[in-house]
């Protein structure tokens, strides 16, 4: 008998189990009951204050400070054209262990899921409300297609593939909607998806395919602009970040003959999302990849720290694309939320006592339900919105796609504390596993049998869930009164055109607070 492997095999074992110990699920208490009826008292003390005040907000243009002309040698090294191979390497670092990790490794216990489910997928939300979509500007799957299709770690020009044009009615948001809608439905739907480092591999795999097959075929970076979800998500928060990227003075873009920014020259490949910075006014598209600021031959392009929810609050146009993908991705967050509750269990024994039907098509469906109760309600309210306005010029689909991005940052500051809870409760079971991180018997750092308290105590959680949630709220508030001011002058109909949508937010925000009073359980998430 080989007894060196058995005792390996043990050890393999123990620590496994130790792990699992650790990283399985648990409920956590929501917050007290007298807590939640505060914060939503405070938040319908709030709106009652803003409709009832005359001078609301009145912000005609927003500050900004210009780190490239504060810090020259960051617009040195960002002009560099290895640039974005730099700020990329990690990440494309992070991915290939990922894949090898999940393939070669362990299936029972590996850092795979907790990498990718558990700390990118909940700090994804944080990194784009505070940093724009700086993640777009490090992503793997951006970085390796970019490299195969240019043969080259320096220049991001294609030398490979065709340029294609993307279909026009695909030109739009709808294709990375469905992405995410499937994705959701995969993760929670499918037990082991967030479990399994295979399945988490193959994902990735997946993403990376679609990413090489685009741009082998269409013009530019199609998949980034139309096709990725996590950049579409990334985007619509962006428009709440602190950050921006913009050309400095619009005249000189304008005035631009060549526009190297938009078409490329023999330094840079120019946008690759197509983008003019001339044009820009938000940060949806943007991929913060700086292909703008080596191409422009005037450096007239700026990175800016600015305003918060600068390109809400100075919104006029409106898309009905983007619109349903807010509510969409509205409805999708809460979702999550109620699948770890108990409220879901019981959701789904009725659900199955009535049909008799097994568990995924009882997914799917309660799925699709809870996506078109949230559309169904804020369809109402704009159709309520035109009736009470008396507006026959404006349509009520007008009104649905103008009043979806108030909720943005509603339902941004709902992710970002539901994702806090995850974070702080959950991310310390990655120290353990980074002593074995792909499930051989390591204990590289004298951890892989330990287990870690969580890093805020469950009360400092719940006053920032609490926080978080009546600062988004306030913030809709906001953004709904800007926007009521773009489609009415008069006070009369500016007020009738508020008040529905102040109603739809306090609903959400309370529904959110009421989230956040359930005992939730712990797993990997969104």
């Amino acid at each position: 008998m080989n007894y060196s492997l058995l005792a390996q095999e043990q050890s393999v074992s123990k620590i496994a189990d130790a792990v699992m110990q650790s990283c399985c699920s648990q409920s956590v208490q929501g917050i007290p009951n007298w807590l939640a009826s505060a914060s939503i008292a405070a938040i319908l003390i709030f709106s009652h204050i803003f409709i009832n005040s005359k001078a609301s907000f009145k912000i005609k243009s927003y500050w900004t400070f210009n780190l490239f002309e504060k810090f020259p040698l960051l617009l040195k090294i960002v002009k560099k054209n290895s640039f974005p191979l730099i700020i990329q390497s990690l990440s494309i670092f992070l991915f290939l262990f990922i894949i090898f990790a999940g393939f070669f490794g362990s299936q029972r216990i590996s850092i795979v899921p907790m990498l990718v489910w558990t700390i990118w997928w909940i700090l994804l939300i944080f990194l784009a409300a505070g940093f724009a979509t700086t993640f777009c500007a490090i992503c793997p799957w951006e970085g390796l297609s970019s490299i195969i299709s240019s043969l080259s770690l320096r220049s991001r020009k294609k030398k490979i593939g065709f340029e294609m044009k993307w279909p026009k009615k695909l030109k739009n948001v709808y294709p990375a909607l469905g992405l995410f809608v499937f994705l959701t439905w995969l993760e929670l739907g499918i037990d082991d998806m967030t479990k399994s480092p295979s399945m988490s591999a193959i994902m990735g795999l997946i993403f990376l395919a679609i990413a090489i097959l685009t741009v082998s075929i269409f013009e530019k970076r199609v998949f980034c602009r139309y096709l990725c979800m996590v950049g579409r998500i990334s985007g619509l928060y962006a428009m709440f970040s602190p950050l921006e990227l913009r050309g400095k003075s619009m005249d000189v873009c304008n005035a631009c003959t060549t526009k190297d920014c938009l078409r490329g020259n023999e330094k840079a490949t120019g946008c690759p999302t197509m983008l003019f910075p001339g044009g820009i006014n938000d940060n949806n598209y943007c991929t913060m990849c700086t292909e703008c600021v080596r191409a422009c031959p005037h450096d007239n392009m700026a990175l800016n720290i600015r305003s918060v929810a600068a390109d809400l609050i100075h919104r006029s146009r409106f898309k009905m694309d983007e619109a349903f993908f807010a509510v969409t991705l509205l409805a999708l967050t809460s979702f999550h939320g109620i699948t770890m509750t108990p409220s879901w269990n019981i959701m789904v024994d009725m659900t199955r006592a009535m049909t008799g039907l097994s568990q995924a098509p009882i997914f799917s469906l309660l799925m699709i339900f809870m996506i078109l109760i949230p559309m169904g309600i804020f369809w109402f309210s704009a159709w309520t919105t035109k009736q009470l306005t008396c507006n026959h010029k404006m349509r009520t689909r007008d009104f649905f796609k103008a009043f979806a991005y108030p909720l943005i940052p509603v339902a941004l500051f709902y992710h970002l504390a539901h994702n806090g809870m995850h974070f702080f409760m959950e991310a310390q079971n990655i120290i353990p596993l980074l002593s074995d991180p792909m499930g051989w018997g390591w204990d590289l750092f004298g951890t892989a049998t330990k287990t870690y308290a969580p890093m805020l105590s469950l009360t400092s959680i719940w006053y920032l869930q609490v926080i978080l949630i009546v600062i988004g709220h306030i913030f809709g508030v906001i953004v709904a009164d800007r926007i009521a001011k773009v489609l009415f002058k008069d006070r009369k109909n500016f007020i009738r055109c508020l008040i529905p949508q102040l109603i739809v937010m306090i609903l959400y925000s309370s529904f959110s607070i009421w989230l956040i009073a359930q005992p939730m359980e712990m797993r990997t998430g969104m």
